[in-house]
């Protein structure tokens, strides 16, 4: 069960870039973007960032190849509430594969566990959110998180 707490997104994107920005190579970039600037989130914040860290691994993972890669962490409100994206510039998800990829254990890595997607599907079903995904091959992906 979530263990819910307000927090601001920008001080969560903040964590997440600086903890991954030590492990990744240096054509990668990871840019955040909140709007408004203030917005907070009630949620759990350790299972959030782990969310968070998961899609940011598999963008780092998507882009690994690309001389000039792009992560885009970005925070707006929509229509139906706090929608949090991670984009990336990377390989993008074949039409073939992309109906499974939150599918428990499903993996395209040769080190893969497949618990990931499906890991963060729960803790968006947990937080009453959702999480989608937008791809076409060599034109990247993003990732939607939508919070009530």
């Amino acid at each position: 069960k979530p263990d819910l707490s307000q927090f601001a997104i920008d001080n969560l994107f903040r964590k997440c870039k600086q903890l991954m920005e030590s492990t990744i190579s240096n054509n990668i970039e990871i840019n955040t973007s909140v709007y408004p600037e203030d917005m907070a989130l009630v949620a759990d914040y350790a299972q959030v960032e782990q969310v968070l860290i998961n899609l940011i691994k598999n963008a780092v993972a998507a882009i690994s190849k690309k001389k000039n890669g792009v992560i885009q962490l970005k925070a707006f409100h929509g229509e139906e509430g706090t929608i949090i994206q991670v984009e990336d510039n990377g390989i993008g998800i074949s039409d073939d594969i992309i109906e499974d990829i939150f599918v428990p254990f499903y993996t395209t890595k040769k080190n893969g566990s497949g618990i990931g997607l499906s890991l963060s599907k729960q803790i968006m079903q947990n937080h009453n959110g959702t999480i989608s995904v937008n791809s076409a091959p060599n034109k990247g992906a993003t990732f939607t998180l939508k919070f009530q």
